[in-house]
């Protein structure tokens, strides 16, 4: 069911990965079409988010709600979905960013309750 859920994310066009990344770096599921080499992303991920909280905890913020790095040719989103993980989406840099991060947002809760 989970597998099921985050394969919803590929309806989106530009969508190339979509995981549930553990605080300590360890890929929990995930769906992906191409090559990507999700442990090391999970890894990095998990130290992005980990700086992210740290810095919103400097500019008097209780809670970090979503975290985007844009590259050249791709986009990383990822939200919180507990203190201990992570929703992840790549995707090309040209896809529709807001539709994505709306569907993270949505699905949140969702995939919360399966874990």
């Amino acid at each position: 069911m989970l597998k099921q859920t985050l394969q919803k994310f590929f309806i989106l066009d530009g969508v190339s990965s979509a995981m549930i990344v553990r605080k300590d770096g360890e890929v929990v599921e995930k769906v992906e079409s191409g090559v990507v080499n999700d442990k090391h992303v999970a890894a990095v991920v998990a130290f992005v988010m980990a700086e992210s909280r740290a810095m919103a905890t400097q500019i008097g913020q209780e809670k970090l709600s979503m975290v985007f790095v844009e590259f050249q040719s791709k986009a990383l989103m990822s939200v919180p979905i507990t203190d201990e993980l992570y929703l992840v989406v790549i995707a090309n840099a040209n896809a529709n960013i807001a539709k994505i991060s709306l569907e993270l947002r949505k699905n949140r809760d969702l995939i919360l309750s399966m874990l």
